[in-house]
């Protein structure tokens, strides 16, 4: 993909090489965290699901009930104590023990 983009022709397009520029040293910089087949052979998730269902189950079960209403610091407030909840055991305990 890198090769495709630098070698587009830009030569009609008033600053496109700087923004190519930008898209290369960033992709370039990037490419280690970019090896899906290896993340995927180590059974990681390398999709958006995983986070999308957390969001909907850790947070939105608890914050979008009946009625509810929440302020910024509220909100901010209770989704950290109910990821902590929905965490493992010992990540609910040890955060009580120093609190």
């Amino acid at each position: 993909m890198l090769e495709k983009v630098r070698s587009l022709d830009l030569a009609d397009r008033a600053g496109a090489a700087s923004v190519r520029a930008e898209v290369v040293t960033y992709f370039t910089n990037q490419t280690h965290r970019m090896d899906y087949p290896h993340y995927l052979a180590q059974g990681w998730q390398i999709g958006s699901g995983p986070v999308e269902s957390a969001c909907k189950t850790v947070i939105g079960e608890r914050m979008k009930g009946g009625g509810m209403r929440w302020g910024e610091d509220g909100a901010d407030a209770m989704s950290h104590l109910r990821a902590l909840f929905c965490s493992s055991d010992n990540q609910w305990a040890a955060f009580w023990s120093k609190n």
